[in-house]
């Protein structure tokens, strides 16, 4: 490279510059510049700096001289810059570069600077001006920034997972190479919302929904779908997303993430699956243990009277030495029936068929009678039983005779494992939280027991260890028993012991015994009205009423059920339903005494009564009032016989009319219609639909949209503009995508819009019985 030319001296900073008006007030302008402001001559030669280049440099006028700010340049830039600056002397052109400058102190700095010419009327330069502005933040910034964006890349191309961006409006406008390499989609298939195409059907009226509050609320996006692959498998995905903002709190964009689930999707439907087989396996054995302790207790009960009976003639016979072994008989039955009744009622507690009969009692009295009755029992190991009543007990509204087992069964516990000792009974009444508690304690002097034994002590069949019950005998069931008693009584039970010394039982139960939501007869659910197409279901086992709800719901009735006969009747007075299903053996209040109240109450003695028995007593049914009997297990054709009687809406309604173009269409809804037990007629197009209308008023319409001669919008738009039919029912039944334009012009005219394919024809049917009681009501006032 050559030397560049030597620029003639400048004595002064001030001294080359024309001393021209204003040429000071220009001078301070430029000095109070935050950047280093420089001019030279024609050839590049410093003529004059400003303050800040002093400052910066340390260096002065004198050591600039020529070309001498080249001395300020990095060693390894300097050549570039010169060159640079020479070609723009040459072409007259402005001037641009970035480089260090060396400060003052040594260190380098990063400048944009830029320089342009002044030239004379002619053309010829006369001077250079220039500017050097610090950019070293700046430059440092940007490389963290394209750092940091290069690790981000990196770590997108390095995940599993697939990585995406948006921007703030939540459609994708740049490409997403993740996205495409997993689902095949090319960014013209995936920009804006092409991406939802990839979602499967089922998924995508969810995902628009949580993905447009997300964008609209901006919060956290969170949802599980599936996304079809390249392959056209689809598979399960985790998605979440986060919205970035900028430095005032705006957003700026959105980064997601889609992680492959289908693994754990298919893990956890095997654990639901063998959750759902255990769970039916456990309903199993204890509805067969149940079924076993009843068949069991009936000649249980026979062998405990018949050993009474022989103990009399034995007795009147003189007979005295077979008396002991008689009674031996006796003793050892009741103690099996004693057993079998343990067992069912474990069975019932766990198949959630126990159920509570609150009734009002005082609390002294029950406790005075437990006292007395195990007095007996407590004395034969030589103990001693004190009762205390701590303040004033007043009475408690709960299943007495549950609270009395559970009191048996710890008083009996302590007796047992209790000798020459003490037993106490106490009772008190506290306040917790605004509500009134019993609390009952049981402690004895006994063996006691350690922590390891104390962590078992409520579980079924089982005792403190093999040793206890070789020496005390028992089957470790009254524990589990007490337990899940004080538990459906709305309470608890605990047990303090220290081995050697004894053990405490503490059970807290609530004075008022309130009924869980689902066995209150209270008011009507949301979106369950009383009357119209209600029906009632009384019966205590929860397998009937769940199989009979599903079929009432299928035939497009709504349904209530309850356990017992008196909820059921407080809900029949309340709902004032259109049948009740009545099973007669129940426990408390059978179904007889139920339909007697019914027949007796001047609100209900209308009500039809559908009786269902596993006795077939049809006779005793119709003396007592009952509309309908049927056996258990119900045949489903005779129940939906039955239930047809008494429909809002049955063949005395006007019929349903199918509009369809398609022959087969019509034909399958015609079909299922008339096997439901409701008249059709069918047209094929709008103008034949007209026609028929115009002939005899329908219950209800069902219309498809795209029809030739005229469509299904046409159709609507004349039917509504007739005041004699704008009340009829019209369910629009399309394969047709609609849009907003379609939404538009269905508004106000159609009652439900139903896509073809999305539910099966026995749900649709269930659907339209909602919309035809609304539908004869109409036509009746008219």
């Amino acid at each position: 490279m050559t030397t560049p030319p030597e620029a003639p001296a400048t004595e002064a900073p001030a001294g080359p510059v024309p001393a021209e008006p204003g040429a000071r007030d220009f001078h301070a302008m430029l000095d109070a510049l935050p950047q280093l402001a420089w001019m030279t001559d024609e050839h590049g030669g410093i003529v004059w700096y400003n303050q800040r280049w002093y400052d910066y440099t340390g260096l002065d006028l004198a050591a600039m001289r020529g070309w001498g700010w080249r001395r300020v340049h990095h060693p390894d830039h300097v050549e570039r810059v010169s060159d640079t600056f020479r070609l723009a002397m040459e072409r007259g052109q402005v001037w641009e570069d970035t480089f260090p400058l060396r400060r003052h102190d040594g260190e380098y700095r990063w400048f944009l600077s830029r320089a342009e010419p002044m030239k004379d009327a002619q053309g010829r330069i006369l001077r250079w001006f220039g500017t050097n502005t610090d950019i070293t933040e700046r430059r440092d910034h940007d490389a963290e920034l394209y750092r940091s964006e290069r690790r981000f890349r990196s770590l997108v191309s390095a995940v599993a997972a697939i990585v995406w961006t948006t921007p703030g409006s939540g459609e994708m406008e740049h490409e997403q190479p993740a996205w495409s390499e997993y689902t095949g989609q090319s960014f013209e298939q995936l920009r804006g919302w092409g991406w939802l195409d990839a979602v499967h059907p089922d998924d995508r009226a969810r995902t628009v929904e949580v993905w447009t509050r997300a964008v609209e609320a901006v919060e956290p996006y969170a949802l599980e779908h599936r996304v079809r692959r390249y392959c056209g498998a689809y598979r399960w995905m985790q998605v979440r997303a986060a919205p970035v903002l900028n430095a005032r709190g705006e957003l700026r964009e959105w980064v997601g993430i889609h992680a492959d689930i289908e693994e754990r999707k298919r893990r956890d439907a095997e654990l639901a699956d063998a959750r759902d087989a255990a769970e039916a396996a456990n309903r199993a054995k204890s509805q067969f243990i149940a079924n076993m302790s009843h068949e069991l207790r009936t000649p249980l009960s026979a062998v405990i009277g018949y050993s009474e009976m022989l103990e009399e003639e034995v007795e009147d016979l003189g007979e005295q030495h077979l008396l002991t072994d008689l009674r031996k008989i006796n003793a050892n039955a009741r103690h099996l029936l004693a057993l079998i009744s343990d067992v069912l009622d474990l069975s019932k507690i766990e198949a959630n068929r126990m159920t509570v009969y609150a009734e009002t009692f005082d609390v002294a009295e029950l406790v005075s009678g437990v006292a007395s009755t195990v007095d007996s029992l407590v004395r034969k190991r030589d103990n001693e039983l004190v009762v205390e009543a701590r303040n004033l007990l007043g009475t408690m509204h709960s299943d007495s005779t549950k609270l009395r087992q559970c009191l048996f069964n710890l008083l009996g516990n302590a007796a047992k494992f209790t000798e020459k000792g003490r037993i106490g009974l106490s009772a008190e009444r506290t306040v917790e939280a605004g509500r009134d508690w019993l609390v009952f304690r049981v402690s004895d002097t006994g063996i006691g027991m350690n922590p390891e034994q104390l962590g078992r002590l409520f579980q079924r069949f089982t005792q403190a260890d093999e040793s206890t019950t070789r020496k005390f005998g028992g089957t470790g069931l009254g524990l589990a028993i007490t337990r899940g008693f004080a538990e459906l009584m709305g309470g608890t039970i605990t047990a303090d012991s220290e081995e050697g010394s004894g053990t405490t039982f503490t059970l807290r139960l609530p004075a008022l015994y309130e009924e869980p939501a689902t066995a209150l007869a209270g008011p009507a659910p949301k979106g369950l009205e009383a009357g119209g197409d209600l029906v009632l279901v009384v019966d205590d086992d929860p397998a009937v009423r769940e199989l009979m709800s599903r079929f009432l719901h299928r035939e497009g009735f709504q349904v209530r059920v309850t356990g017992d006969g008196r909820s059921g009747l407080a809900l029949a007075r309340l709902l004032k339903p259109r049948v009740i299903l009545l099973d007669v053996m129940m426990p408390q209040m059978d179904g007889w005494s139920v339909l007697s109240s019914i027949r007796g109450d001047a609100e209900l003695a209308g009500t039809p009564v559908v009786m269902i028995s596993f006795v077939n007593e049809p006779s005793l049914a119709q003396a007592l009032g009952a509309s309908d009997y049927l056996t258990k297990p119900v045949e489903w054709d005779q129940l939906q016989a039955v239930m047809r009687r008494y429909r809002t809406c049955g063949q005395e309604c006007g019929e349903i009319l199918v509009i369809d173009d398609d022959p087969g269409s019509r034909e399958r809804l015609e079909t299922i219609l008339r096997r439901q037990g409701l008249p059709v007629r069918t047209a094929e197009n709008g103008a034949v639909g007209l026609e028929a209308v115009a002939q005899s008023r329908p219950s209800l319409i069902l219309l498809d949209l795209m029809m030739p001669q005229m469509d299904g919008f046409t159709f609507l738009e004349r039917l509504r503009a007739e005041p004699a039919w704008a009340t009829i029912p019209v369910v629009v039944l399309t394969a047709k995508q609609i849009d907003a334009e379609d939404m538009r012009r269905l508004d106000g005219k159609a009652d439900r819009l139903v896509s073809k394919g999305t539910m099966d024809l026995r749900t649709l049917v269930g659907q339209l019985r909602t919309l035809i009681p609304a539908a004869e009501e109409t036509s009746d006032a008219g």
